[in-house]
């Protein structure tokens, strides 16, 4: 197990990075920006990345765990935005709205236009015993289970900032000190 900073990225150079959702999200401008700017730190990384031939991973959890976190990322700026509520307008009236269907098309065409002709797509078919181990409680949600599970079989370098996976088995590349103590 290797953790990688920005600063030791030289010595990755043309490896296969997975992306983790999060990194997506600072990546194609969805959610607010951050006080430690990692929105800005993981674009500098990404270009370093990109100079050096390395190959870009994602599967369909991150980009279903993308579509996602964007929408509700939507949905709150258009409640702030409106000065409304969640009680005014619930999550499914937004994402059925034409605001919402909107939102929506654009977040398809960040994944169409921007991240699917990126990445490569990669599939893993999970068989029983792997769904049984991912059973166990842990620091991980069952979504990052099943792409360290990936990340593991693959021998990817996972490129995240959530620090549940600081103790995962599998190579990491992250800004976030903490994962990379």
């Amino acid at each position: 197990m290797n953790r990688y900073t920005p600063s030791s990225v030289s010595s990755i150079r043309d490896k296969k990075i997975f992306f983790d959702a999060n990194i997506l999200i600072y990546l194609f401008g969805y959610g607010t920006p951050t006080i430690a700017n990692w929105e800005n730190q993981y674009a500098r990384l990404y270009s370093i990345l990109n100079k050096q031939n390395s190959k870009f991973i994602i599967d369909f959890i991150v980009i279903s765990e993308f579509v996602n976190r964007a929408i509700k990322i939507e949905y709150k700026n258009y409640l702030a935005s409106n000065n409304i509520t969640e009680k005014d307008c619930k999550y499914k009236v937004y994402r059925n709205s034409k605001d919402g269907k909107d939102a929506l098309n654009d977040i398809y065409l960040s994944v169409t236009d921007d991240i699917l002709t990126q990445f490569e797509v990669v599939e893993k078919s999970y068989s029983k015993d792997d769904l049984i181990s991912m059973c166990s409680v842990d620091s991980l949600d069952f979504s990052d289970k099943a792409i360290a599970k990936i990340c593991e079989d693959n021998q990817f370098i996972l490129l995240t900032n959530d620090t549940d996976f600081k103790d995962v088995n599998i190579d990491i590349l992250s800004c976030h000190k903490k994962i990379c103590i």
